[in-house]
């Protein structure tokens, strides 16, 4: 029984180590991705006008979007306490950008569906309903899952 019990054990510390090896890959991939689209945003500036400033927000954005998603893996490779708050900033991002594409979209065609009103509308709920969770989240202390162990 001795022997089955330390092979477990290196059974274990061997998947935490593999673990660990994927999260700093993640990491590092999740930072290339950004780099690689901020030097793609750059390089394929031309000249300012309005048509081309929607996608470099749009871009920007999605950086954003993935420099939040990086925050968690790091907080697990420093062995901290996993929070939920990267996600709500995620969605909160999320929805904002959705929001000034279609406004950007409407404001260069000059025009405005009733479906891009509708989506606005549930656009700007989930931003608010996100707000409210990220303050109720955050008053609350932050997520207690360590405490379960």
């Amino acid at each position: 029984m001795h022997r089955f019990e330390s092979f477990l054990e290196l059974m274990k510390r061997i998947l935490q180590h593999m673990d660990e090896i994927l999260h700093i890959m993640i990491a590092f991939l999740l930072a290339a991705l950004v780099f690689c689209m901020a030097f793609y945003t750059i390089t394929h500036f031309k000249a300012f006008s309005p048509e081309a400033a929607l996608p470099i927000i749009d871009d920007i954005m999605l950086m954003l979007i993935i420099l939040e998603l990086l925050w968690p893996v790091l907080r697990f490779l420093r062995k901290e306490r996993f929070s939920l708050s990267p996600f709500i900033y995620v969605g909160i991002i999320s929805g904002v950008r959705r929001i000034l594409t279609i406004e950007a979209k409407a404001s260069i065609g000059h025009h405005q569906s009733y479906y891009s009103l509708i989506e606005i509308g549930v656009s700007v709920g989930v931003v608010l309903v996100l707000g409210v969770v990220l303050l109720l989240y955050e008053r609350a202390g932050g997520c207690r899952i360590d405490d379960v162990d």
